[in-house]
């Protein structure tokens, strides 16, 4: 996946499980997640949940901080540099 294959993803997710109305059509790339509360520790989790299972992507718990969950940008960022960690993992294994 590309990063904005990410971006779109999570958008879709992010506006359809937390948010409501106008919130979600106002959702964007660079929506503030933590410091607006769309995301607190408990929807963290549930986003950490979506990414393993349905975006297959292991976050580790050092990268789960206020500077890799800001926005949605930065979230599609670190995941698509975590895919090509992965991808070349595989390629060396």
């Amino acid at each position: 996946m590309t990063e904005e294959d990410y971006v779109s993803a999570l958008v879709k997710f992010i506006g359809e499980e937390f948010l409501q109305g106008e919130e979600q059509a106002k959702l964007n790339d660079v929506s503030p997640l933590m410091e607006s509360g769309v995301l607190d520790s408990l929807r963290v989790a549930l986003l950490l949940t979506y990414i393993r299972d349905e975006l297959g992507l292991y976050v580790s718990p050092a990268k789960i901080d206020i500077d890799h969950f800001k926005d949605i940008r930065t979230i599609a960022g670190m995941l698509h540099e975590l895919s090509l960690d992965a991808g070349a993992q595989k390629e060396k294994a």
